[in-house]
């Protein structure tokens, strides 16, 4: 757990809770991002219960994973039984900038390039059906369980063409829709640097079916 995780942190109030360096606490990681199916959830279990001795000495088996899950899950919505004003704020505000022709991507691609890839292709989506897109944000899979434990966010954006003419016009668009949504926000103005939300991200683990 990172030295400057805030002890106050609802996310970390549960019996079991964030934490990289064991299985049962990457999946909390998990849970408490949101953004995973139950069903993936399940199977990521399952992937470190093949490799984690420690779980199968706890007793944990192949046929009980949906019920730990469901047991992890209702230990963080007990704490969490609704979003936190950085999550509200982040989540209204990621709608509203692609209301505004600005499409998100958050916590899609193990990387820059694979979260560019999914920005696009929801780009591409949202012209297909009669959207106007000017530009971008994402945050990595890594950025998304950094800011679990550091309450802060790493939003990179950009522009769809080769000179990346615009980009701090849209870097600025997001800051202000993110300000005037309540986030605190920490930019220099600069395309070269990302932009970063600051506070505690927290939202009641809610599975939703696959888009």
């Amino acid at each position: 757990m990172a030295a400057d995780t805030q002890p106050t942190d609802v996310n970390f109030t549960g019996e079991f809770v964030p934490d990289p360096d064991t299985a049962l606490g990457r999946l909390m990681t998990r849970i408490c991002i949101g953004t995973d199916s139950r069903e993936q959830l399940e199977a990521d279990l399952r992937w470190e219960l093949a490799r984690d001795d420690a779980l199968r000495q706890a007793d944990i088996t192949p046929e009980s994973v949906p019920e730990v899950v469901d047991w992890l899950i209702q230990d963080h919505n007990r704490q969490v039984p609704f979003p936190s004003q950085t999550a509200l704020g982040l989540i209204t505000g990621l709608e509203q900038l692609t209301a505004e022709g600005v499409v998100f991507g958050f916590g899609e691609g193990a990387d820059v390039q694979q979260a560019l890839t999914a920005v696009s292709n929801a780009a591409n989506t949202l012209v297909a059906e009669g959207h106007s897109v000017d530009g971008y944000c994402f945050s990595t899979i890594a950025d998304v369980e950094r800011m679990i434990f550091e309450q802060r966010l790493y939003v990179g954006f950009g522009v769809f063409n080769e000179t990346g003419d615009g980009a701090t016009r849209i870097g600025e668009h997001i800051a202000r829709v993110f300000t005037e949504r309540g986030l605190r926000i920490e930019w220099d103005g600069s395309e070269d640097h990302r932009i970063q939300v600051l506070g505690d991200y927290a939202v009641p683990y809610v599975d939703l079916p696959d888009a």
